[in-house]
This record gives structure tokens, sequence and C-alpha cells, in this order.
């Protein structure tokens, strides 16, 4: 006779969906993501990341079928290797991230488009812009940055920065200090 695993509810804040999911995923725990909509009465099971509307995907780190596929799985593990581990080195080719994990780049493609709905180079852009507004809000200069990200001229990485973010990285911290100081 077999078991059924018992049933856990938890109730987080959308800051923590991220590293409650990262933590189910990495150690193959099958889950069912529930969203709880403030318009909502009755929380509302996500069984397939076509089911989050494109104003949720935000808040949702990962959605899952149970149980993860092998091939899943390898997708988060590329995800935790290069968009969480080594997200300041220079972007690397996904032909090279295939032969390593032993899939083809289509499977990378495929992967990346079904549990986060972008390619993996566009994500990477995202997670390295997000790592840099971090550094400059904690106060490196935007040289450091560009510096600590591989970029061999600072001017490489404030035209990549204006081109996605809309505003230099100097505006860009310029503008957060003066809202700190208008806060106070």
């Amino acid at each position: 006779m077999s078991q059924i695993p018992p049933t856990v509810d938890l109730i987080i804040s959308t800051e923590c969906v991220h590293t409650v999911i990262t933590l189910l995923i990495s150690n193959k725990i099958a889950f069912t993501l529930t969203s709880s909509n403030q318009t909502e009465n009755t929380p509302k099971t996500i069984s397939t990341l076509s089911e989050i509307s494109d104003e949720s995907k935000a808040d949702f780190a990962y959605a899952s079928i149970e149980p993860l596929s092998p091939k899943m799985s390898t997708i988060e593990s590329i995800c935790l290797k290069y968009l969480k581990k080594n997200i300041e080195q220079p972007i690397p080719k996904e032909s090279q991230i295939a032969a390593e994990f032993g899939i083809s780049v289509g499977t990378i493609n495929r992967g990346f488009r079904v549990v986060y709905g972008k390619s993996f180079y566009q994500l990477y852009i995202e997670k390295r812009l997000e790592h840099a507004k971090m550094l400059l809000l904690q106060g490196y200069k935007s040289a450091e940055v560009a510096e600590r990200f591989g970029y061999s001229q600072p001017i490489k990485f404030n035209k990549i920065f204006q081109k996605y973010v809309g505003v230099t990285p100097k505006k860009f911290q310029m503008a957060h200090q003066e809202k700190k100081r208008t806060e106070r």
C-alpha cells in the first residue's frame, strides 16, 4: 500500500517565492504552486506555466509540473550555475552549456521557454542587469561594475545598461540617491 505524502500549505510573500521554489526543485520535491490573488477569495492551483497570467509571471520564479522531468531538472541546474553563482562571468555560449550538461541546444531553448517564458540569453541579460543595479545601489561605480562583469571598456557596459534600463548607470544611481534623500 503506497502512502500519499502529506500536504503542507505555506503562505509566503512574493519576495520569498523564488527561494522556496528553488529549494523544492533542487531537492526534487513535487509541488503545486498556488496563487492567492487579492481579488479572489480562493487560491487558484496552477499546474502549467500557461495558466499564469502575463502580469503574474513576474511574481513567480518558477512554475513546476509534478514531478520534475530530468530535462527540467537540468534546466534548473543550468539556471543555478549560470544565473546565480556565475552571473558576473561573460555569457557562455549555449553550445558550451549543452555540451557540459549533455543535452542539445534545442533542449536548452525549449526548456527555458517552458520554465521561464523566455530564452536563456534573455533571462541571462535580465539577471545580469538586476545584479548590476544592485551593485550600483550599493555604491559601486559604473566602471567597477563593468570590470566585475568582464567588460574591457566601461562604455560597453554603459551602452548595454542604457539600452535595457533606459538610463545610464550613473543616472540610475543618482535617481535612487535623490529618491533616498527625499524620503528622509
